[in-house]
């Protein structure tokens, strides 16, 4: 019987494991570092740009800074719902209207209390800028140091900023403001911005606050020193020469 001639089959190489030359390596760290160089550099760019606010959004990051968020503190025994509220409180004691304060400490909205605050009558511009840094700083400094819950969660937001600008981007307004909102401010330029007297005081009331921070900080450390018992202060009088612990009775 004649023997069948099989048919020879090529034998299948199992695929080559793809191998990154040197070169590709080399080549994909470097876009490896641009990509860490440019995300540290969006970083600290973001820590450096102002924050600009105006209204009490809260979707805005510097929503909380307005000077009309509802955050209530009292003075001297009078109760005020908004930073805002006792500036223009303030503005009418400064230049003696009382029908307007009255209706001020008896306002309810925002619109209300920036109307009334525009209709104060006697009103001197460089007497006004004289007396509204202190003004704006003591409106700030119960907002967010009051002895509340809400206050002392205000702060920590307030802290979280870092040390970037505040900047009050009320076009309306350019001594507590800088007469600018925010997407013109960074058109014009700050050399045509206005004295931003809100904004400063916020930095004020945050400086102020990380130094009193230290300080607790300081205290407690070295409170902590002095109470936990140093290698050197170990009565010895109790070993024997021996080192073993002699009691007399």
């Amino acid at each position: 019987m004649p023997k069948v001639k099989r048919k020879a089959v090529a034998a299948t190489n199992a695929p080559a494991k793809s191998r990154s030359s040197p070169r590709t390596k080399a080549k994909s760290k470097v876009e490896a570092d641009k990509t860490r160089k440019a995300t540290a550099s969006t970083a600290r760019i973001a820590r450096l740009k102002p924050v600009f606010f105006c209204d009490p959004d809260t979707s805005d990051e510097g929503g909380f800074l307005s000077p009309w968020l509802r955050s209530r503190f009292e003075i001297k025994g009078v109760v005020y719902q908004k930073a805002g509220h006792y500036i223009v409180a303030e503005k009418a004691r400064a230049f003696g209207d009382k029908k307007a304060l009255q209706r001020i400490l008896e306002a309810e909205t925002t619109e209300e209390l920036k109307s009334l605050g525009d209709s104060i009558s006697g009103v001197d511009e460089k007497t006004w800028r004289r007396r509204v840094t202190r003004i704006a700083k003591t409106a700030n400094t119960h907002k967010f140091t009051s002895d509340n819950t809400e206050s002392r969660e205000l702060l920590k937001r307030l802290k979280k900023l870092g040390n970037r600008e505040l900047v009050f981007a009320d076009p309306s307004d350019a001594v507590l403001g800088i007469g600018f909102n925010a997407a013109d401010a960074e058109e014009v330029g700050r050399e045509q911005w206005g004295a931003n007297v809100f904004g400063k005081a916020l930095d004020a009331v945050r400086e102020q606050a990380k130094a009193k921070g230290k300080k607790a900080n300081a205290t407690r450390k070295q409170t902590s020193s002095q109470a936990a018992p140093r290698h050197g202060d170990l009565d010895t009088s109790i070993f024997d020469v021996g080192g073993r612990m002699s009691i007399n009775w």
